[in-house]
This record gives structure tokens, sequence and C-alpha cells, in this order.
């Protein structure tokens, strides 16, 4: 599920969940916004919030997937 898809699912606006993080921590729209455009990574105490008030699974939020590809470099052992 890509995060945009759950904040919508769950009635907020990009404004309107910033709001909600800062009753509990600190964040901007610009940071939420890289976080949503899959910029950064949020820390694991902002994933944990932003999934509580979407009501998801954080493991099932699309940019925060670990990703098992590995670089031609460590493929080939240098």
């Amino acid at each position: 599920m890509r995060i945009k898809d759950a904040r919508k699912a769950a009635g907020y606006t990009q404004e309107s969940i910033v709001h909600q993080i800062n009753n509990t921590m600190k964040c901007t729209l610009r940071n939420y916004q890289n976080i949503e455009y899959g910029v950064v990574l949020p820390n694991v105490t902002l994933a944990l919030l932003i999934s509580h008030l979407f009501g998801v699974d954080p493991r099932e939020i699309d940019e925060w997937k670990y990703s098992n590809q590995r670089t031609d470099a460590e493929k080939s052992g240098n």
C-alpha cells in the first residue's frame, strides 16, 4: 500500500496529518511530503505514529519496505 493511498483512505490531507503528528512529536509539512514522496524514510517513532494514525500495519507501506535487491558490485563480490 502506498502511503498516499493510506492517508487518503484515512481521510487526511497532508496538512491535517502533519497537524495530528505535531500533537505528539515535531514534523514539518515538507518533512512529511518528503516521506510520502519516498525521498526520505521516517525514524521508527514517526513511522509507527503515521501508521497508527492511518490504521495500517507499518510493514505494509510500500515506501518503507526493505529492498532486497543488491547492487552489481555486491553481486560480483567487490
